[in-house]
């Protein structure tokens, strides 16, 4: 891939837009000239919807597409990386609308992938915004252990050079033209939540390889597992979405070694939510999802756990 080549940048935002508003100004600073930014709005509410409007008006390059529903996280990077695609881009960047990129993280990419010709998703390393500690520098993933605490699985090391990995986080990372036409979308299926581990997946078996470019670097607001404390729609869809990796990905080896573990999580964090004031609801959340990934319930979750003040 040409190291100057036309990036689409993706930005999918819910009823924050002075969160995706921060995002769009550190994307004005990137040093690559050759890019447009596409955000999606996810059917915000008005009033959401029209400041981030105006405030994206300020900023060259940046248009904004306003769904009329909630698609998810994966609908919306499919409308963003279709957009991005079709104007002629060489590479889609999603960046999640709390994430803030260095200017150099896009140059730092397609260098990589310039001299990487496999490679059909590249990411930059991780840290947390607030303390700068790194969350991530790409994954090893496994279906079996994937109810293990993310951070118990990510790449360690010091390396400052490009090195292939089996999974990144979903915060930031760069599908190439090759790669999207090869594997297409992210599945609408997981509506949000380890759509980017599938998908990961999904391009591994394909042939292409993940990158880490470790001198690039984005920030992030925030990292949560399953007792970092969130709403009841995220506990629905973590709990749902686990099982339905291993349906999609696994064998009956997979399924032995997987439901232990995946127990093992759930009563864990239904213990330590039964003990929290409002923890209720999180937990009848969690047992739906329970029942609802087991039965290959997928899609949208119920319409009652998907509010503006969701996250």
């Amino acid at each position: 891939m040409d190291a100057q080549a036309t990036v689409g940048v993706v930005v999918p935002t819910w009823n924050r837009a002075a969160v995706a508003l921060r995002c769009l100004r550190a994307l004005s600073a990137a040093t690559h000239v050759r890019r447009f930014v596409v955000v999606v709005d996810n059917g915000s509410g008005a009033a959401e919807r029209d400041a981030l409007i105006a405030g994206a008006a300020e900023y060259a390059g940046v248009d904004v597409v306003a769904l009329d529903e909630n698609r998810g996280f994966a609908g919306a990077v499919n409308v963003g990386l279709a957009e991005a695609f079709a104007r002629g881009a060489a590479a889609a960047l999603i960046v999640n609308d709390d994430a803030e990129v260095t200017p150099d993280l896009i140059t730092l990419l397609l260098g990589a992938a310039s001299s990487a010709p496999a490679a059909g998703i590249l990411a930059p390393r991780v840290l947390d915004l607030g303390s700068g500690r790194e969350v991530s520098r790409g994954e090893r993933l496994s279906l079996p252990l994937l109810c293990l605490p993310r951070t118990w699985l990510r790449v360690r090391g010091g390396t400052a050079t490009p090195y292939p990995v089996s999974g990144v986080l979903g915060v930031a990372f760069l599908v190439t033209h090759a790669c999207y036409a090869s594997i297409g979308p992210l599945a609408e299926t997981f509506f949000a939540y380890y759509e980017e581990v599938d998908y990961c997946l999904r391009a591994r078996a394909a042939g292409f390889e993940i990158v880490v470019v470790p001198a690039a670097v984005v920030r992030h607001a925030g990292f949560r597992g399953f007792a970092g404390g969130f709403s009841p729609l995220a506990a629905y869809l973590k709990a749902r979405n686990l099982p339905l990796l291993v349906r999609r990905h696994g064998d009956a080896a997979d399924w032995t070694l997987f439901l232990p573990t995946y127990a093992a999580l759930l009563l864990a964090s239904g213990a330590l939510y039964a003990a929290r004031r409002g923890g209720t609801a999180v937990v009848a959340a969690l047992a739906r999802g329970v029942a609802d990934g087991l039965r290959a319930r997928s899609g949208p979750p119920p319409a009652a756990l998907v509010r503006p003040t969701a996250a």
